[in-house]
């Protein structure tokens, strides 16, 4: 086998680590070389609902998703390539009981730029007609938001990378961390060692396996979510726009085709602790029935809807939902970009940057990647909302 060396290897090839590898390579960074196990995009990835928002109840991640958001708009003269985005807008549904949660978020939200609006149910009937509003009190209406394909954009990042000079390796898994007087030496791998300065682990749900072996445990737990497929009848057609119904605990991807995705996001819905390297891949039955009642419920012409199978993924969560972008405390040149919980997806244009900083300058130019640090969790200094809505695991 050869022996190979790099100034930085990240580990992953899914959204997150392909866009830390572009942007180490352009800023710079010297020999790059990320390592796959499998294909790019083949976790959670390529899985993901790929939606596209600025709405977030934490000021750092709201700030985080504008600038993500900007970025997929001009994807092309931003990052190269073609996420696919497709701008729908983004409807929230909510009761009573977060009306008031709602408002102060829309307020918070507003007051850092966001283009967002609360809309009483008159209001939203007009956004959304093809809804049943009963017990809805209050909408939040994201005109700017929509979704991307994210096989596209990862790629887009793996060739802006490979532009850059960096080399995207394939088919190749990490077997391990090499250390040397504290400090990281290079990784092992099914090819052969790499020598390196620094590591990035961008490795999702799977993250503890490189970590343990070092006496090094993160807050992240593998949970399968589940999608379902509908495709809409022709009553149905004309809803193009996502939408959130924090009701039912339901959520509505616009997919091509006249097809929408659906997906669950109560707690109960994200609970189902599983190995990553051993989960169920298409949805259960039970809950291909059970999201389908949902969507029955809020839209009444899902009744006629053909149902077309549905697909599980992998949430990587963390105790408060938001990720883990920190350096190891005990390897120096070692880095973890984890823990992304459901939003690895859409932040990833910014992360990517942020993670490079980090690595070169020991921080981020702007938003503040120490509250994503991994200590805040014995120190009780949780990335939480002020104003959370009530049921939900992933905010």
């Amino acid at each position: 086998m050869t022996r190979r060396s790099a100034n930085v290897v990240v580990i992953g090839g899914g959204v997150n680590g392909t866009s830390i590898a572009m942007h180490l390579a352009r800023l710079g960074a010297g020999k790059v070389i990320l390592v796959e196990r499998g294909h790019l995009a083949g976790g959670a990835s390529g899985r993901s609902g790929a939606m596209v928002r600025e709405h977030y109840l934490h000021p750092t991640l709201v700030k985080m998703a504008m600038e993500a958001s900007d970025i997929f708009h001009n994807f092309a003269d931003v990052i190269g390539g073609d996420a696919r985005f497709i701008q729908t807008g983004r409807a929230l549904f909510f009761g009573e009981r977060d009306a008031d949660a709602a408002h102060a978020n829309v307020e918070m939200n507003r007051e850092l730029g966001v283009e967002i609006q609360t809309l009483a149910p008159s209001e939203l009937a007009r956004i959304v007609p093809q809804a049943n509003l009963d017990g809805i009190a209050l909408g939040v209406y994201e005109p700017n938001s929509g979704y991307a394909d994210p096989m596209a954009t990862t790629y887009a990042y793996a060739d802006q990378a490979r532009n850059r000079g960096a080399e995207i390796v394939t088919g190749c898994a990490v077997t391990g961390i090499n250390i040397s007087g504290g400090r990281v030496t290079g990784v092992e791998t099914e090819q052969g060692p790499i020598d390196a300065d620094a590591i990035v682990a961008a490795i999702g749900p799977w993250v503890n396996k490189l970590a343990a072996p070092l006496g090094e445990f993160l807050p992240v737990t593998p949970i399968r979510v589940q999608m379902v497929h509908l495709r809409r009848p022709p009553s149905l057609e004309s809803l193009g726009v996502n939408v959130i119904d924090y009701t039912t605990g339901a959520y509505f991807r616009v997919d091509a085709g006249h097809s929408t995705l659906v997906g669950g996001e109560e707690w109960d819905d994200l609970s189902e602790v599983v190995n990553p390297d051993a989960f169920g891949l298409n949805a259960d039955h039970d809950t291909i029935t059970r999201f389908w009642d949902r969507a029955r419920l809020r839209f009444p012409g899902f009744d006629a809807a053909t149902q077309r199978g549905g697909y599980g993924s992998l949430y990587d969560m963390t105790p408060d939902g938001n990720p883990i972008l920190d350096r190891s405390p005990s390897v120096e040149g070692l880095y973890w970009a984890t823990g992304f919980s459901g939003h690895g997806f859409k932040l990833s244009p910014v992360v990517g940057r942020m993670v490079a900083e980090f690595v070169m300058h020991g921080e981020s130019s702007d938003h503040p990647i120490r509250e994503f640090r991994a200590s805040r969790f014995d120190e009780g200094d949780l990335l939480e909302a002020e104003h959370p809505y009530e049921g939900r695991r992933h905010q």
